[in-house]
């Protein structure tokens, strides 16, 4: 199928595109940069130069592809020129407003949007499920990424004439992530800098990269609209695998910082994932689209990620 994708050459875009390439799918995928259509190209897509803020042009593209599907996967975490939350915030509730209506001009039948599990309600307890609402009523300093992903998902299920699907990917593990070797998590652990908040609560749903872009290609086949939680088998605390990961990295245990210290220093965002988020149940998608991910566990995804990059810098001297 002909298939619009924005958010391309992102993290999970740029293992995401090859699959769907390889699947048999047309892929036009959306860059801000002329600079990176040679990487899509390479990846097998058509690159459509563009800005999803400027709306006349992204309606333009999207019609121009014979788009079926259009896929959101955007994100500005790794933006240079502002504030990485506050432009994933806008992307999540304008980008998505003028993808869903550049789609809904074009004819689109069915809109995939990248949303997020770790943001539902720490009230209650055990897993979190597709039911559970969000985090609406949360502090000041996490209230505004919760409402921007209300509002992606609202937008993405209630677009009219087009089937929405919302896949809440667990916190990426991977090349290009937070969490690649030499990104800023492994950093902070090697400097020992990050440390367990309060008793280390908050509970992290990881998801591989590959795992998520081969879940994503899964559902594409199926006709399915709704929310589905597209996380590993093996939710786990900070307090269990901050740990876990110091030693696969070689680097000091983790020390430990009183909630109460923690929120000045470090503020409500840190201190919710760090001593208060609940994990998230893949059951929904397992069951529905027979899933099952290749890294059931954060722990041997994990130690393919950081002993193999040992291995390699230990080859190289």
């Amino acid at each position: 199928m002909n298939i619009f994708i924005a958010g391309g050459t992102g993290a999970i875009g740029r293992v995401l595109v090859p699959l769907l390439v390889n699947a048999g799918h047309k892929v036009v995928a959306l860059t801000r940069s002329p600079d990176r259509t040679s990487q899509l190209e390479q990846m097998g897509a058509v690159p459509a130069v563009g800005d999803v803020y400027d709306e006349v042009r992204l309606a333009r593209l999207v019609a121009e592809s014979e788009a079926e599907v259009v896929i959101h996967q955007l994100t500005a975490f790794g933006t240079k020129d502002g504030d990485p939350y506050a432009e994933t915030i806008r992307v999540r509730i304008e980008g998505t407003r003028n993808l869903v209506s550049a789609a809904r001009a074009a004819r689109v039948r069915r809109f995939i949007a990248q949303s997020i599990s770790f943001m539902c309600s720490p009230s209650g307890s055990g897993l979190t499920d597709e039911e559970t609402p969000l985090h609406l009523d949360a502090p000041a300093g996490v209230r505004p990424l919760a409402e921007a992903v209300a509002s992606l998902e609202r937008q993405t299920l209630d677009a009219n004439r087009m089937s929405g699907t919302v896949l809440r990917y667990g916190w990426f593990y991977g090349p290009g992530t937070s969490y690649d070797p030499e990104g800023s998590i492994p950093t902070a652990i090697r400097k020992g800098t990050m440390p367990i908040v309060g008793a280390g609560a908050g509970t992290y749903s990881f998801i591989n990269l590959r795992d998520a872009a081969a879940a994503t290609v899964k559902i594409l086949a199926h006709e399915a609209s709704g929310i589905y939680n597209i996380v590993d088998d093996s939710p786990a605390r900070l307090s269990e695998w901050l740990p876990f990961a110091a030693k696969l990295l070689d680097a000091p245990a983790p020390g430990h910082m009183g909630e109460a210290l923690a929120r000045q220093k470090l503020g409500d965002m840190r201190v919710y994932y760090m001593n208060e988020q609940r994990g998230a149940s893949n059951a929904k998608a397992k069951r529905e689209f027979n899933w099952q991910p290749t890294f059931p566990s954060w722990r041997t995804g994990f130690e393919a990620l950081y002993l193999n990059r040992s291995r390699e810098s230990s080859d190289a001297v």
